[in-house]
């Protein structure tokens, strides 16, 4: 009985491994037939060093990714998950991210910049002296610059601040030499590539636009 028992288990487990992988092989297929038709590079597994500036800090964690060159600029954008550590009491939650990888033609000083939070808005009013800060006073209420002590934000354009303002980039991101990073919660859909490269190439040019100013 026991012996049946174990050849039934093994069979369901083959055939999930079976359903699996021609789910994936189906999946993959969808991905490169869009990229094809689109213009796009595919990769599966990149190698890339920027996972470590993502929650989680994680390089594995990039499944795929769609490359091009829009506008002279390359442009990735990539699907990113990563996992809570679990402590034993809870079950872990694995989050997804849509990463938006785009170079700059010079390079900045490292920073990143993200909405203020009410405890961030609390420590600005208390101890704000010690920040990075543009002078613009609705910019600086709203959003935060993370960047090395005496980091001036000379880059940080009034057409950029009023894009910031208006929601027209997004609203978090981080910069690394040449390396402009932007990532929000959520799975990549293929046809929304265009849409998240169109975004993030608006920031890259309000960048380049105050570098050596």
């Amino acid at each position: 009985m026991a012996g049946a028992v174990c050849v039934v288990f093994a069979a369901i487990i083959a055939l999930s491994a079976v359903h699996t992988a021609r789910r994936n092989r189906r999946e993959h297929q969808a991905l490169q037939q869009w990229a094809d038709q689109h213009g796009w590079t595919l990769t599966r597994q990149p190698d890339v060093d920027w996972g470590r500036q993502l929650p989680g800090g994680n390089n594995h964690g990039v499944s795929h990714c769609f490359s091009a060159v829009l506008s002279g600029r390359p442009v990735t954008v990539a699907a990113y998950s990563v996992t809570d550590a679990s402590d034993g009491t809870t079950t872990n939650n694995t989050h997804q991210h849509v990463v938006t990888v785009a170079a700059l033609r010079r390079a900045l000083p490292p920073a990143a910049v993200e909405p203020r939070g009410p405890v961030s808005r609390l420590t600005r009013a208390l101890f704000g002296a010690g920040e990075t800060a543009t002078g613009h006073t609705d910019f600086d209420r709203a959003f935060r610059i993370r960047a090395a002590a005496g980091t001036p934000a000379a880059w940080v354009s009034p057409e950029l601040v009023a894009a910031h303002l208006a929601g027209r980039v997004p609203a978090s991101w981080s910069v690394r030499g040449n390396e402009l990073l932007c990532h929000r919660p959520g799975h990549l859909q293929p046809h929304y590539v265009p849409g998240h490269a169109a975004v993030i190439l608006s920031l890259a040019d309000l960048l380049d636009g105050r570098i050596g100013s």
